[in-house]
């Protein structure tokens, strides 16, 4: 039932997503109510005009304003679900947009910690360093204040 209904969306968004100035003969012969004939006069009109909207249609042989209700009807439904479909495509265009949003600020966040972990470890190495020195330092002049003891004696 899942892959009829799947089907059928299918069928139904390639029938709609049509354009009258580039389809193929095919293509317009899919569309309810265009049959060969319908369609070869069609392909004829656009050589010459530019079909803007379906009542263009209304200036070839075959169209009356019954045949353009009927594809306008079709055309209706097919803006319907554009429309559905385009507002589905913000919304996780959106998603996404949020997702990778997040990403960056866990991204910087975490940047921002390393950098901070580096400085805590380069200051703790430094401060050690101070202190070997310092410790240097210290036995150095007891070094010397234990040479100064000797020689006195």
């Amino acid at each position: 039932m899942k892959k009829l209904l799947v089907l059928f969306m299918f069928l139904a968004s390639t029938l709609f997503a049509l354009d009258f100035n580039t389809a193929s003969k095919q293509e317009l012969m899919q569309i309810k109510g265009i049959g060969p004939k319908k369609a070869d006069a069609i392909i004829q009109y656009r050589k010459h005009h530019r079909i803007k909207s379906i009542d263009d249609l209304k200036n070839i042989k075959g169209f009356n304003d019954k045949s353009l209700s009927s594809l306008k009807k079709q055309l209706k439904y097919k803006n319907k679900y554009q429309s559905k479909k385009q507002a589905a495509k913000s919304k996780y265009e959106n998603k996404k947009k949020g997702l990778t949003n997040k990403k960056e600020k866990m991204k910087n966040k975490y940047s921002s910690k390393k950098q901070n972990a580096k400085n805590k470890y380069q200051n703790k190495k430094k401060n050690l360093k101070n202190k070997k020195q310092d410790m240097k330092n210290k036995f150095k002049s007891k070094k010397e204040d234990l040479k100064n003891k000797k020689n006195m004696f």
